[in-house]
């Protein structure tokens, strides 16, 4: 059976998403619309200001692509000079990914023990960009 994410706005237009199993997008949307509904919704970090709504042109329905993951978007607070500290750990990491060049240790962090790839060049790249605002 397809898998399907489906986004909804709650909070003033804070988006969560969730996975769920269903033949088509609407018997998705209405799993999920179910007041019985117990799957888990997770923040996508991404917020719809009132003077900037547009409305999802995928209906807040679409299929999971296979090697996909749904992840909760994490904030934290950080001084100036531990975001300095931390895009320069992570363009460090980006050498040591390109050359596959660090210590098991830092694998072990990156992976999480091995729970998942960890990130490529590219996405700490763009992580980097989103993070030197």
């Amino acid at each position: 059976m397809p898998q399907f994410v489906v986004r909804r706005g709650y909070d003033a237009f804070v988006y969560y998403e969730t996975v769920v199993e269903a033949d088509t997008p609407k018997e998705a949307r209405r799993i999920t619309g179910d007041i019985m509904y117990e799957g888990e919704w997770v923040a996508t970090g991404d917020i719809s200001e009132y003077d900037d709504y547009e409305i999802d042109e995928f209906n807040g329905v679409r299929l999971l692509e296979e090697g996909e993951t749904i992840e909760e978007i994490v904030s934290i607070a950080v001084t100036v000079q531990e975001r300095d500290a931390v895009l320069a750990a992570l363009r460090l990491l980006q050498i040591a990914v390109r050359t596959d060049g660090f210590p098991p240790m830092i694998r072990e962090i990156l992976t999480n023990d091995g729970a998942h790839a960890g990130l490529d060049s590219n996405v700490i790249d763009a992580v980097c960009e989103r993070i030197n605002v």
